[in-house]
């Protein structure tokens, strides 16, 4: 469990919806280092959110959400405290596939992704699975198309001869949507960072940001960041951290 001293010297997690959606009853929801404030009270650091179904038995979640479609799992996602680097991080708890539609993360500027694993983009009205590949830092972009009946589009980059990798309406871009109205001009950039020998995917270009957003796939646990905005089940939510002066 968690002591006292220990919540008391971590940050606190305020939990915000955004329009559209209802999930919280449009209740402001807190989560310290024991868990939800509010919730069952286990002091394990964790804040599980899930759905009451009916004729079962009340699950044990922090936060029953409000979800107008009966779920086939009890619980949705989970927020919890790591008390090793001091952060909170949110996962779904159905997100065993790619093809997770539970959890979308936004990038911004404040929150861009070093590429350390398969992660899929929802860029405009695209969807590109980018995949690190150890042998001389390149990557694999992957661009998944509705329209694409003959397979996916696969092309490997090496950062030798390729820095930088743009998606958007611009027709210099790497990933180019002319006529597009749902991508910006430079929608996502993915740019390597030579000091670091990774790859880094961000949103918009380097000044300004796209109008709709990057999104990545919420199929792995995503740190909090400060006024991050996530997708719930079509619900924005957007997280403020308070660090704690004691």
């Amino acid at each position: 469990g968690r002591t006292q001293e220990e919540v008391n010297a971590a940050p606190v997690l305020i939990i915000d919806e955004e329009s559209p959606g209802n999930l919280f009853y449009k209740r402001q929801l807190k989560v310290n280092a024991a868990g939800l404030i509010g919730g069952r009270n286990a002091k394990d650091g964790v804040a599980i959110f899930g759905q009451k179904k009916p004729n079962e038995e009340k699950f044990k979640s922090d936060f029953e959400i409000e979800y107008k479609e009966v779920l086939p799992y009890p619980y949705i996602f989970a927020v919890y405290y790591q008390r090793e680097n001091k952060s909170f991080y949110i996962r779904a708890y159905s997100g065993k596939s790619s093809d997770n539609r539970i959890l979308f993360v936004k990038l911004s500027g404040t929150n861009s992704l070093p590429l350390k694993q398969r992660e899929i983009l929802s860029a405009g009205n695209a969807i590109f699975q980018l995949s690190p590949i150890k042998e001389g830092n390149k990557i694999e972009v992957i661009h998944l198309s509705k329209k694409d009946t003959e397979g996916t589009r696969k092309t490997i980059f090496d950062p030798s001869t390729t820095k930088e990798i743009t998606i958007g309406r611009e027709s210099h871009c790497t990933f180019a949507f002319p006529k597009e109205k749902s991508f910006s001009r430079i929608q996502t950039t993915i740019k390597y960072e030579e000091d670091k020998g990774q790859w880094l995917i961000m949103d918009g270009s380097k000044t300004k940001s796209s109008t709709n957003g990057t999104w990545v796939f919420g199929t792995h646990s995503f740190e909090i960041k400060d006024q991050m905005i996530v997708e719930i089940l079509t619900t924005k939510i957007k997280f403020t951290l308070l660090q704690n002066d004691k």
